[in-house]
């Protein structure tokens, strides 16, 4: 009986003797979050780094950034809105999809423990927060209702960095590394090199990262130059407010544009109609990032030029058109529903949606596309395609219905959240115009309102089944005024005078 007893005291002898960091390592700080200097209490889940970023449980994103949040399980997508931006991201999946264009991830967003775990530096920097990595106390803090790109790295004390990056409050310039050599300098400061020496050491640039020497906007272009190397940034288009923002990857500013920055908080005049200002910093460290920032007046977009330089970038800025589609159902062997007087609703919706193209063709602020102008069959994914390749702003599709004789009314159909506001505007719009009974704002699964990355609403104008609203729904001073309502439904929506 006395073995087992003596087997047990040698064995917690033996562990006793064990290095005391094989059990006494420190586990790692658990991660704080801020936002406007408030700590935020996370339930469950705890925020984590992966691949030196923060990933956080979707709810945060919903209640601290103040967006909207959709899962569909069958893609494993989730779906975050907020104004007019829209982020699509699938679980362990590193390319995002915002406003229609691809993006792509450090790490990907994950399910923990039954939590969506999202990663908060890439979803807070679009839609405009500003991040600040305190690393002593392994906390996040977080700026909202700041203009986030507002404030340049200048030092030591605001040092921005990666989401759950090391950050290292020490004044070095970004891009470059301790140098490896001997130091040989008689001073008494104590070297930044791993040499025995007393002296000061040196610093070597790093030879991928370039320095910008000029960044200008005239009257038309933007331009970027660099001392040597080519010139590719990664481009972004934000809102409220707007502004186009560009982020060189390993770049940093030379001397010159870094005592500007410091004198002037790295502000340019624009000569630019379109942009207020232009503001510049060395937005990150790691890696080298120089940020240059276009403050709108007005929608503008760029397109890039061709330079003779091969160090320099350029591109020219000019007003952006809202992209519009009008899709007028069915067509050709695809005739829709059969109206009472045996006409088809392919011609209706045709009729129709050339009206409204013909209208918002007049405002020069809008680009207006049709997914079929004639009596073309167009399957319903190519139409969903068309709008997706193009990253359209909005996508309307007109469509007549049918049912009992004695049913009637407008209905306005939308899928996803992020369409909910655009079919509620041209709802209250259409219904007046018809005169038709209000069957409501509805949500349903039709294809081209649930795969189209923009807001898309499918607006059912009335019954081709009912009498009524079939007489109507044929004469073209109808479908004139239905058209005018529409226009005016989009102009609001976006914002247009």
């Amino acid at each position: 009986m006395m073995k087992f007893p003596a087997f047990c005291l040698f064995l917690l002898a033996c562990l006793l003797l064990l290095p005391t960091t094989a059990f006494g390592a420190e586990a790692p700080k658990p991660i704080k979050l801020y936002m406007n200097e408030k700590q935020l209490e996370v339930q469950g889940v705890q925020p984590r780094i992966v691949n030196d970023n923060t990933i956080v449980p979707v709810r945060i994103i919903v209640e601290q950034i103040g967006a909207k949040v959709s899962w569909d399980e069958a893609t494993s997508k989730v779906t975050i809105v907020k104004d007019k931006i829209n982020i699509q991201l699938v679980i362990n999946n590193v390319t995002a999809i915002i406003n229609g264009k691809k993006e792509t991830l450090e790490v990907g967003p994950k399910i923990e423990n039954g939590s969506t775990m999202l990663p908060l530096r890439f979803i807070g920097e679009v839609l405009g927060i500003e991040f600040k990595w305190d690393g002593a106390t392994s906390s996040v803090h977080m700026f909202k209702d700041i203009d986030s790109d507002s404030k340049p790295v200048t030092g030591p004390v605001e040092v921005v960095v990666p989401d759950g990056g090391t950050a290292n409050p020490e004044t070095k310039p970004p891009g470059t590394k301790p140098s490896t050599g001997t130091n040989t300098g008689n001073g008494t400061g104590t070297g930044t090199g791993t040499g025995t020496g007393t002296g000061t050491g040196t610093i070597t640039p790093d030879p991928s990262v370039h320095v910008i020497t000029s960044i200008s906007l005239s009257e038309t272009e933007l331009s970027v130059i660099a001392k040597d190397g080519s010139l590719s940034p990664k481009v972004l288009t934000l809102s409220n407010p707007s502004r186009l923002v560009f982020d060189f990857p390993n770049t940093t500013l030379d001397e010159s544009l870094q005592k500007l920055l410091v004198k002037n908080s790295g502000e340019l005049p624009s000569k630019q109609p379109l942009v207020s200002k232009v503001r510049f910093s060395n937005f990150n460290d790691n890696p080298a990032t120089v940020r240059v920032i276009l403050d709108l007046n007005a929608p503008a977009e760029y397109q890039t030029i061709t330079s003779k330089l091969p160090n320099q970038w350029k591109a020219s800025i000019g007003e952006r058109k809202l992209t519009v589609i009008i899709d007028a159902g069915h067509g050709d062997n695809d005739p829709g529903a059969l109206s009472i007087t045996g006409k088809h609703e392919k011609e209706f919706t045709l009729a129709t949606a050339k009206k409204v193209e013909a209208l918002l063709s007049k405002d020069k602020q809008m680009h207006v596309l049709m997914t079929r102008s004639d009596d073309t069959f167009i399957p319903l994914d190519d139409r969903v395609s068309f709008a997706n390749d193009i990253s359209a702003d909005l996508f309307l599709s007109i469509h007549g219905n049918s049912a009992k004789a004695t049913v009637s009314g407008t209905e306005t159909y939308y899928n996803r959240p992020e369409s909910l506001d655009f079919a509620n505007v041209i709802h209250k719009y259409a219904v007046p115009a018809t005169g038709f009974a209000d069957r409501k704002v509805r949500q349903a699964d039709f294809r081209v309102i649930t795969k189209t990355s923009m807001p898309a609403v499918l607006l059912e104008v009335g019954y081709l089944s009912n009498k009524n609203d079939e007489s109507a729904m044929y004469k073209e001073t109808f479908q004139d005024k239905l058209a005018a309502s529409l226009v005016a439904a989009i102009k609001e929506y976006l914002n247009l005078k």
